[in-house]
Order: structure tokens, then sequence, then C-alpha cells
């Protein structure tokens, strides 16, 4: 009875850790699906780049500026600068977690065929908020990439 208890045991400890295995190699799969889907993108360093260029740009105008404004003006405009950083940042971490909602469904489907034949809509509502994050850092983008800084005469 003992023999039987300790094999049962044994098996059913090789089996837990199996399985477990296996789903660690699933989420390990899952994890490299979503690092390629979404941080693998020439487009996405490009728009960064160009962001950075851009602050980069507007600092130096405002350092060049510094002497002509009052310190008032001068800790407002760097202020909006920093606004500017803070709010890209936040839309490039809101478009990450929204890609990474959306390739971890993308990869569900595809690890199980029946869930796409149950709900093929079930990604729509991740891939819609993705694609609004996208939008939103397209448009920020081009909003103020038209933002100088200017000097006046009064």
């Amino acid at each position: 009875m003992k023999l039987y208890f300790i094999v049962f045991i044994a098996c059913f400890t090789a089996s837990a850790c199996s399985s477990q295995r296996g789903s660690d190699n699933v989420y390990a799969q899952q994890e490299r699906y979503v690092q390629q889907a979404c941080y693998s993108h020439s487009a996405i360093d490009s728009y960064a780049e160009n962001f950075n260029i851009f602050l980069t740009e507007r600092k130096k105008e405002l350092k060049v500026l510094r002497p002509e404004l009052s310190s008032e003006n001068y800790q407002q405009l760097d202020t909006a600068l920093n606004h500017f950083a803070d709010y890209w940042k936040t839309l490039n971490d809101e478009r990450d977690l929204a890609c990474e909602e959306q390739a971890a469904c993308e990869f569900m489907q595809l690890k199980s065929p029946q869930i796409k034949i149950v709900d093929s809509e079930m990604c729509d509502g991740s891939e819609f908020m993705y694609s609004v994050s996208r939008a939103k850092i397209i448009s920020f983008f081009s909003d103020i990439e038209r933002l100088q800084l200017q000097r006046t005469d009064f």
C-alpha cells in the first residue's frame, strides 16, 4: 500500500512539474511574441528620436532667449517644455501598454485556434485602444513639431 502511495505521489508530482514547465514555456513564448510585436519597430524609435531632437532644439532656443526673458517667463517656458516631455512619456507608456495587450490577445488566438472560432472579435477592443494610442502620439507630435519660440518686440 505504501509503495502504491509513493508511486502515486511521484507520478502526481512529475505531472504537476511537467505541466508547470509547459505553462512557463507558453508564458516565455508569449513574452517573446509581445516583445517582437511591440518593441522591434524602427518607426517607434524614429518618433522618439525626432521628439528628443525637437525638445533639445527648443531648450537650446530657450537658453539663447534667457537674457531677454524675465525669470518668470523663462520658468513658464521651461515648465511647458518639461510638460511636453512628460506628456510624450505618458503617451508612449499608454501606447506600449495597449500594444502589449493587443499582442497578448493575438498570441492567445494563435496558440488556441478554438478561441478564434468561438469569438473572432475578442481582440477588437485592444486593437482599437492600440490604434487610438498610436493616433494620439502622431497627433501630439504633429502639433508640437510646429511650435517655435519666437521673439516679439513691443
